[in-house]
């Protein structure tokens, strides 16, 4: 098992395109799973040339506790001569309403990308296993799920890598006896008050007890194949999307002739994703609100959802319309022409957003095959991942603090040292829109896109374009296509 481990992180890692050289940010909280894979990496590390950054985040949840967990994980970092970041989060933080778990969950993640960026780091390593993978899937089924859910954690998101969610809980006690791994147990993972804990420590034993020795096992072959599933439908509903899905003014509207020609399992999906369109991504729709809605397409009628949105059939379509008052960014006519940076302009694929500040518009849409043409120019065009159109999009004005990854770099860097290096005046900078997808910078207009939403190839693409009226200010002038300017 001493080997088998270090294996199966190695083609993880070759798996996800993995380079000689690469910066990996490795998650360690102390327990055994992180303890393991930390030695296992560190194992492994000489023969993929791979540079280990050993980042521990202290919760400030368990006092003593939990001090002696960043001790244990800082002591462990130097005994293997790797740097380490012990950091304390603050719980006082914590927005009201936000539950402590999702709090440290997303606290987590956002300092982990934060240190990645500041070292040039290509990943982040966490030590999810094949036994947290089953946990989810049964967390999800209780919760109510569909195939999404099913498919449990992803083995990357991104830059996030989990090399060992093939691996079971079982095998990396046997790795830590075998190689004398030290680690700490976190009292907390004996509570049954959380719904997870009790998953693990009750009902995964009945069942295995009762029903399937395998269950770990089955649970998880279950989220791989559902894995694939929601990746199959999700490129299939989005190409669909860019030929059924369009804005009219505030509202959108779906075909329901290609509505009800479509597979439910597709047709379920351009609702949810018209409905998150419609709302700027701020609300979902459940499962009885998109069986009200394929009833309203096939019979006439009107819905009403969350976000105080409408679904209501008009002739050949299906319109999400504001019923009351829905809380918005504000339109692209509202926008100053001094710009605020706290304000976002909502841009909805294949419709354009207006940026008064550099006196430009901005769109984005969907093309297929022969239409995508990049060409090394200037910077009125760009091609970014069809990923992209799934995510709620944003124009908004440069922030300090900004970070993004302009393509070509191994790493982060400060939007304000781009516009420096880029020669952008500083009287300039706060005019030049910013593309965001999902709350990180794809494209700094007329400038540079972002690596991890760059154009990998394919069929499919999203094409960004910029127009603008002569002597707008920020903005290049130029008109020809290009990929990453």
């Amino acid at each position: 098992m001493s080997k088998a481990i270090p294996s199966a992180i190695g083609e993880a890692l070759r798996d996800a395109g993995a380079r000689p050289g690469d910066r990996a940010v490795v998650a360690v909280s102390g327990g055994v799973d992180s303890m393991v894979l930390l030695d296992a990496l560190v194992r492994l590390a000489p023969r993929l040339d791979l540079r280990l950054h050993v980042v521990h985040l202290h919760h400030g949840l368990r006092g003593r506790s939990a001090d002696r967990d960043a001790a244990l994980v800082s002591d462990a970092a130097i005994r293997y001569g790797l740097p380490v970041v012990v950091e304390r989060l603050r719980p006082e933080t914590r927005p009201p309403g936000t539950s402590v778990q999702a709090w440290a969950r997303e606290s987590r993640y956002a300092r982990l990308e934060a240190v990645r960026e500041e070292i040039h780091g290509t990943w982040i390593l966490t030590a999810h296993t094949r036994d947290d993978q089953a946990e989810t899937v049964l967390l999800n089924l209780l919760r109510g799920t569909g195939p999404r859910g099913l498919a449990g954690i992803p083995g990357r998101r991104d830059r996030i890598l989990r090399p060992l969610l093939t691996v079971s809980r079982r095998d990396i006690a046997s790795y830590a006896t075998t190689r004398r791994v030290a680690f700490r147990n976190d009292p907390s993972n004996r509570s049954e008050a959380y719904r997870r804990n009790w998953i693990r420590l009750q009902l995964l034993p009945l069942l295995a007890r009762e029903y399937n020795p395998r269950i770990v096992e089955a649970l998880a072959g279950l989220a791989a194949e559902a894995r694939e599933d929601d990746d199959a439908l999700t490129t299939t509903t989005a190409a669909l999307a860019a030929e059924t899905v369009r804005d009219r003014g505030p509202s959108v509207r779906v075909s329901v002739a290609l509505l009800s020609a479509a597979a439910p399992a597709i047709g379920r999906r351009l609702l949810q994703g018209a409905f998150r369109r419609a709302t700027d991504g701020r609300h979902g729709l459940t499962r009885r609100h998109v069986s009200a809605l394929l009833r309203a397409a096939t019979r006439g009628g009107s819905v009403p959802l969350p976000g105080g949105v409408r679904g209501r059939v008009s002739g050949k379509y299906l319109w999400f319309e504001a019923g009351a008052p829905v809380r918005r960014s504000r339109r692209p006519g509202d926008l100053p022409t001094a710009p605020d940076p706290t304000i976002e302009v909502p841009v909805r694929p294949g419709r354009w957003a207006r940026w008064d500040a550099a006196r430009c518009f901005v769109r984005v849409r969907h093309v297929i095959g022969d239409r995508i043409r990049p060409a090394p120019a200037d910077a009125r065009r760009a091609i970014l991942s069809p990923a992209v159109l799934g995510e709620p999009l944003r124009l908004r004005a440069w922030r300090p603090g900004d970070r993004f990854r302009p393509l070509g770099l191994a790493g982060g860097k400060k939007l304000q040292d781009f516009f420096v290096d880029t020669k952008v005046p500083r009287e300039e900078r706060h005019r030049v829109p910013l593309l965001v997808a999902g709350g990180q910078v794809a494209w700094v207009v007329g400038h540079r896109i972002a690596e991890p939403f760059r154009w990998k190839g394919g069929r499919t693409a999203c094409l960004a374009e910029v127009r603008f009226s002569e002597g707008a200010h920020g903005v290049p002038a130029g008109s020809d296509p290009v990929v990453g300017r």
